[in-house]
């Protein structure tokens, strides 16, 4: 199965005219952003330098890529609609690699009368658009710029070539349009010094016109290429020759000046739209359909009776391609999108570029619809589509089912998985190939109903059945750019699920429960509702990091995933559209119980009314702009030892010292010092810490509406290794409730009195005092425990003495906690390191977390949440803290007390997190070990057990701890950790 690049995905708007009226398109588009392309690269073009390459692509942008850095690619955005408005077809770089022209479908999806054809201006260092060119009516399909010209050329369906002089200027000329007499060219370009200009249609061949006064020239032998689709098109650097290709698997090489053919390739035995010229003369050419699993690109020699090279690292069509002067040639395509950098006869990619994740290619659902499985082989490599071909699931994730939260995405127990399912209840679904079709498995067959029906697609409606499924009395079936449709028992149209941008690949449905699951080329999974054909939330999962969202915005993410997905925001068809991340929003949107509902009762709307009153929040934050700034580290400054120098550009003074922005520097936050200008320019420069070896450098704004921005930078310390020495202040903050008086019934009818949590927090403050006081300067101590337990033991009165005075132990009262914490939290420096340790019961309510102070109370039973500790307090304020933080938390003694969302907000303040236990579980206390499982195990490890050379070290903590408390609780509980951009840092020393 492979990724196709179709030829006509959006067709000439008037053959719509029986489809859907004209819709205004949404303001806000939500889009995966993985730093890479996520559907079919359609164009590839270059600066005159061949430094920076532009990718058009169907999933609405432009990527401007830096072939000499390591910078991500600057992303062109224009305005977005649903279905196929906004889909970029074409773009052209400036020599300079200024500006960048781009067209594609540019209008309303399905409209009947409407322009399509405008071509942007972007401005590639601002990323907006600078000007519009207007004139071509219909949908661009290809842009072709002449230097020696200084020309553009502008084309598609139509089949009329406009042209305007000094397209990158202040004030563009349009010149007279050439007319192909097609109805669509594919391919434009430029030849013989711009001389010529080349149009390769869809159904009138070659075409050829000479410039300036535009005659049209009959190349010979031109007639055989009037029965074929001509798709691609090439000019050699010298712009003597042009090369085409055809449907039929032609190759042809053409001379510029009259078109005559100068050598044919071998007929090839698959569809090359992807056609590049070496600056030797040779001629790349790239397998776009039909491959037969060999996708691959064959460089030959013109005249020669095979390749001289063939690059096969792609995994699927190759789409696009480019030669640069350096003689690397760029292809497109494969089932990651990818742009690979290669040179003719090397045997690997010089350089590859792409974002995070693939096409997800298998689904699987449990019968109640209580998790859902994934895949991503490609369950046929020979062959376009394969829908009666199941790909094997590989990955699960548990979702909500009543108090039971998400489980995090792994491998995974798939065996009771419901697939697609092609037979049943007296039906049976088949595919096949209509005669004459432009495309394999046009047709699904719905065979053993009262009439058999045959339902073909065509351009309006998916181009293929890529993968279908029965589910109850209906047939669903996905097809190319994300169309996925349901069909009654008679064949008749019965609905659509609007979501997908890309092929759909696999369906899984679970009726009883109401539930569908798709998953598709554009990488993500979408969870429907099949009675309302409404997306309840959607899926994407790359590695380590994943993130699930609701349509209303409301997400819940790993540390990272809510970096990879956002909002673009329209701001009008002749301007660049804003693009918000969800890690800018997280303050308002990040809401796992949100999540958490919508999939529950298979309603996100009504999910985020309950609990927030509205489901129209996000329409109301996208309309302010974030904080904008970019940052940059300033290598050109010698900057003093063990330190480095950064450059805040693009905001104002007033605007950053109004931010109140922090900087961390791996684990640590530091505070920013300024920097004098060395020119006397006038910068915003800043002085932060390095440590030894790579220092992760993060700076965030956050403005008073809670937009979030964030900047990063990478910056060597020394690597130089040295004896370790004291550094810092050690401050321990140790909390323990053991006492609840005021719940007698609190805890499912009974006491909530706890077993353990005062000696947990009593040896935790005596062991740090041990092993990690001895590598800082000296100690800080806050003890908040239930007096009630120290009185009764001479034991741990004694161990606590000889840390801590006893008149300074404070009872665990929540007032008292509120306010002791904030005022500790404000004392650490920047080389001080933060340790909090927290025992007793954690508590959710709805969205937020509390912890059960010792006079936490209930009224009718319910919760006084003013007697409670609002977890976020203590959040925000160790997030604040300078220097390393480190949290220790052994709350979660009942089911469904885990809170996702503040073990996320703890990991993206780069708090380092041990956490007893992960979703799902509880933890749990052992008599015959004296304290909590997950305290007891970390005791242990800091006493020595988890120590190896120097010391315990925070990745040998880690894994000793996680190992213990999987043994001693028999595998029922299982410890959480976040230990985000920090180095193994010696913890303690036994």
């Amino acid at each position: 199965m492979s990724l196709v690049p179709v030829l006509a995905r959006a067709m000439v708007a008037l053959a719509l005219a029986t489809q859907a009226c004209a819709q205004e398109a949404p303001e806000l588009r939500l889009e995966l952003d993985t730093g890479g392309h996520l559907a079919v690269i359609r164009a590839l073009s270059a600066d005159a330098s061949g430094r920076h390459v532009a990718s058009a692509s169907e999933d609405k942008t432009v990527r401007v890529w830096d072939l000499a850095g390591a910078a991500p690619p600057v992303v062109l955005r224009g305005y977005a609609g649903p279905g196929n408005d906004g889909m970029v077809n074409a773009v052209a770089l400036s020599p300079d690699g200024r500006f960048a022209a781009v067209g594609g479908y540019f209008g309303p999806h399905h409209a009947v009368d409407a322009t399509f054809g405008d071509v942007r201006i972007f401005d590639t260092r601002t990323r907006e658009v600078v000007r519009v060119l207007e004139g071509h009516r219909y949908v661009v399909d290809s842009i072709a710029y002449s230097a020696e010209r200084d020309e553009l050329a502008v084309t598609g369906q139509g089949g009329i070539v406009m042209r305007w002089k000094d397209p990158f200027g202040a004030a563009p000329e349009a010149l007279p349009p050439l007319d192909s007499q097609a109805s669509r060219v594919l391919r434009v370009a430029y030849a013989a010094g711009g001389t010529r200009v080349l149009a390769a249609t869809t159904d009138y061949g070659l075409r050829m016109w000479s410039l300036p006064e535009g005659a049209e020239i009959a190349p010979p032998e031109a007639e055989p290429l009037w029965d074929i689709v001509v798709s691609g098109l090439a000019v050699s650097p010298d712009g003597a020759r042009f090369a085409v290709s055809g449907s039929d698997g032609r190759v042809e090489i053409r001379a510029s000046a009259d078109g005559a053919v100068i050598a044919r390739l071998p007929e090839r035995p698959f569809r090359a739209d992807a056609l590049a010229f070496t600056p030797d003369g040779r001629l790349a050419v790239g397998c776009s359909y039909r491959c037969a699993g060999a996708h691959e690109a064959e460089v030959w020699t013109p005249g020669a009776t095979a390749p001289d090279t063939v690059y096969r690292d792609h995994d699927g069509a190759v789409s696009a391609a480019l030669a640069l002067p350096s003689g690397a040639v760029v292809t497109a395509g494969g089932r990651g999108t990818a742009l690979h950098v290669w040179q003719p006869g090397a045997n690997a990619a010089r350089r590859v570029l792409s974002g995070a994740g693939t096409p997800v290619t298998a689904a699987g659902i449990a019968p109640d619809a209580s998790w859902i499985a994934w895949g991503r082989a490609d369950p046929c490599p020979d062959r376009p589509v394969c829908p009666e071909v199941l790909a094997p699931l590989a990955m699960r994730m548990d979702l909500p089912q009543g108090d039971r939260g998400f489980g995090p995405p792994g491998p995974g127990d798939t065996a009771a998985a419901l697939r697609a399912r092609l037979e049943g209840d007296g039906r049976t679904l088949s595919f096949e190939t209509a005669p004459g079709a432009g495309f394999v498995g046009d047709t699904m067959a719905i065979s053993g109903a009262a009439k058999p029906v045959r339902l073909r697609r065509s351009a309006t409606d998916g181009y293929y059945h890529s993968a279908a499924t029965l589910a109850g009395e209906e047939a669903i079936s996905g097809g190319a750019s994300g169309l996925l449709l349901a069909y009654g028992p008679d064949g008749a149209f019965a609905g659509e699920f609007r979501g997908h941008t890309g092929d759909i690949l696999a369906l899984a449905a679970a009726p009883s429960a109401g539930r569908l699951l798709s998953a598709a080329a554009d990488r993500t999974m979408i969870l429907w509702n099949l009675a309302t054909r409404a997306e309840i939330a959607r899926f994407f999962v790359a590695g380590d990091q994943w993130i699930t969202w609701t349509p209303q915005g409301y997400f819940h993410a790993s540390p990272d995933g809510d970096r990879m997905v956002g909002w673009r925001v329209n701001r009008g068809r002749d301007a660049a559209a804003r693009y918000i991340r969800a890690s800018e929003l997280k303050r308002h949107l990040h809401s796992p119980e949100i999540v958490r509902r919508a999939i529950l009762a298979g309603d996100p709307a009504q999910a985020a009314r309950d609990l927030r009153g509205t489901d129209g929040e996000l329409a109301a934050l996208l309309t302010r702009a974030p904080p904008a700034f970019d940052l940059r580290l300033a290598s050109e400054i010698d900057a003093p030892e063990g330190a480095a120098v950064l450059e805040i550009t693009g905001a104002g003074v007033e605007e950053i010292e109004a931010w109140g922005y922090s900087i961390l520097v791996n684990d640590r936050r530091v505070p920013p010092l300024p920097y004098p200008d060395p020119t006397g320019q006038g910068r915003k420069l800043y002085q932060v810490p390095l440590g030894p070896g790579e220092n992760a450098i993060s700076v965030t704004g956050e403005d008073d509406f809670g937009y979030v921005a964030e900047r990063a930078a990478m910056a060597l310390g020394e690597t130089v290794a040295r004896a370790p020495e004291k550094v810092g202040k050690l401050y321990v903050a140790v909390i323990g409730v053991a006492d609840y008086p005021n719940l007698p019934e609190g805890c499912n009818g009974g006491p909530c009195d706890l077993a353990y949590p005062v000696q947990d927090a009593v040896e935790m403050l005596a062991t740090l005092a041990e092993t990690t006081g001895r590598l800082h300067t000296e100690m800080e101590t806050l003890v908040m425990v239930s007096p009630s337990r120290l009185a009764g033991s001479d034991r741990l009165m004694q161990a606590l003495s000889a840390v801590t005075p006893a008149d300074a132990v404070l009872p665990p009262e929540g007032r008292l906690v509120e306010d002791a914490l904030t005022d500790f939290l404000a004392r650490p420096g920047p080389e001080d390191t933060t340790i909090v340790f927290v025992a007793g019961h954690g508590l959710n309510l709805d969205e937020d977390y509390y912890l059960l102070p010792e006079d936490a109370e209930q009224r009718g039973g319910e919760w006084r949440t003013r007697s409670l500790f609002d977890w976020q307090i203590l959040q925000e304020e160790l997030g604040y803290a300078l220097g390393r933080r480190i949290l220790l938390i052994d709350t979660c003694h009942a089911a469904g007390a885990f809170n996702a969302r503040l073990e996320k907000d703890a990991a993206d303040a780069r708090i380092v997190v041990f956490s007893a236990t992960a979703a799902n579980n509880t933890a749990a206390e052992r008599r015959d070990l004296g304290h909590g499982i997950f305290t007891y195990a970390l005791l242990e490890g800091l006493r020595g057990k988890a120590a190896s050379g120097d010391g315990v070290r925070l990745l040998g903590l880690a894994d000793y701890v996680h190992r213990e408390v999987l043994r001693l609780s028999d595998a029922r509980q299982e410890p959480f950790y976040s230990l985000l951009e920090t180095s193994n840092f010696l913890l303690a020393q036994p």
